[in-house]
C-alpha cells in the first residue's frame, strides 16, 4: 500500500515547506525524528479502508500541513501524553491526528491521546495493517 501511495526504498523529500507553514501558522517546531520521519514518508496518502488483523484500516494521509490551525490541539495532544508531539498527518478521515514526540513514538488523537507505536515504522505498519 505504501508503493501504491508514492513510497519507494530510498525516498527523500524536502520538509522545508511544511517546516515553514506549520512554524509561522500554529508556531509548531520540528525536531529531528519527525524530520526524518517525514523525508521519507512526508506527502503519502493510504486511502485502503477494510478488515485489518485486529481493527478496521483506515485512511490516513502523511501531511503536516493538515494541523496548521491547530497548535492548540496539539498542545493538549502533548500534554496528555507527556512529550512534545509534532504533526506527521491525519487518519480516519481527520477525526485522529498522527503525531510524533522527539524519541520516534507515534501517538494518535483529537480528543484524547493513544500510543500507537514506538517507532515511525512500527506506526506505519499498524496503520496499513490494520493493528490495533
Amino acid at each position: 500500500m505504501l508503493r501504491e501511495a508514492g513510497w519507494y526504498p530510498g525516498r527523500s523529500v524536502s520538509t522545508a515547506g511544511w517546516e515553514e507553514l506549520l512554524d509561522e501558522h500554529g508556531g509548531f517546531e520540528i525536531h529531528p525524528a519527525a524530520r526524518t520521519f517525514l523525508m521519507e514518508f512526508g506527502g503519502l496518502a493510504v486511502e485502503h479502508r477494510g478488515p485489518g488483523i485486529t481493527m478496521v484500516r483506515a485512511d490516513f494521509q502523511l501531511d503536516p500541513a493538515l494541523a496548521k490551525w491547530d497548535e492548540e490541539i496539539f498542545e493538549a495532544l502533548s500534554e496528555l501524553c507527556g512529550s512534545h508531539l509534532y504533526p506527521l498527518g491525519a487518519s480516519e478521515h481527520r477525526n485522529n491526528y498522527i503525531g510524533m514526540a522527539p524519541d520516534g513514538s507515534v501517538y494518535l488523537g483529537m480528543d484524547d491521546v493513544r500510543m500507537l507505536a514506538e517507532t515511525g515504522d512500527k506506526a506505519l505498519e499498524k496503520l496499513v495493517e490494520g493493528i490495533r
